[in-house]
């Protein structure tokens, strides 16, 4: 006999009904259910003045988890106006990231520096007073007149020299107590936290640059 196609059908529920062969059904569409509720990420933008500690105590974290989750900072003590800084969850497991030394971090003011530098003590040290408006802008002012009082020929007791304060004093010899070659010097070696308000920053949470 040869059974209809609704006959079939009525067949297998009469099979499962009556403790026959289990029939495995197969869904006809293969749908894959993916969950699209991801943990929120948090992001900031580093604001002029800003420090890694200061974001970090906004958050309720440390600034040790915020370096280690943002490859992107180099050190720690330097962020940038406009630079974004991921927030890690509280619970999130962060590899370690090794701090940079000083040692480590070349200065950008190299290019400056004579082979045949003039020894510390040829430099002047009587100065007429301080520069009026010294610094290219209010970050370098505000260094200036802390390391020297905006004075060229400022020379402090551990042998730093000029208007930012040069250590070695001889790195800066061949300036002697010429604002505009002092300034040159100082707005490059600024160039190693990224310019004068990175410079700033790091001042700022360090008392020295």
């Amino acid at each position: 006999m040869v059974l209809t196609p609704f006959a079939v059908g009525l067949s297998m529920v009469a099979s499962v009904a009556a403790g026959g062969p289990a029939v495995n059904v197969q869904p006809q569409n293969n749908v894959q259910i993916v969950k699209t509720d991801q943990p929120k990420v948090t992001m900031v933008t580093v604001k002029e003045g800003d420090t890694l500690t200061d974001i970090a105590n906004q958050y309720q974290t440390t600034y040790i988890r915020l370096f280690d989750a943002n490859n992107n900072i180099q050190d720690p003590n330097v962020v940038y106006p406009g630079q974004t800084v991921r927030i890690p969850g509280a619970n999130e497991q962060l590899p370690e990231r090794p701090l940079p030394t000083p040692a480590s971090t070349p200065s950008a003011a190299t290019e400056f520096q004579t082979a045949a530098s003039a020894p510390a003590t040829s430099l002047p040290t009587v100065s007429g007073g301080p520069v009026a408006g010294c610094g290219d802008n209010s970050y370098a002012n505000f260094i200036y007149s802390h390391e020297s009082g905006c004075r060229t020929t400022a020379m402090s007791s551990n042998g730093c020299y000029g208007i930012g304060q040069a250590c070695p004093a001889s790195k800066i010899a061949y300036c002697g107590a010429d604002y505009a070659c002092q300034n040159a010097y100082f707005t490059a070696y600024a160039g190693k936290y990224g310019g004068w308000a990175g410079a700033y920053a790091f001042w700022v949470s360090h008392g020295w640059w």
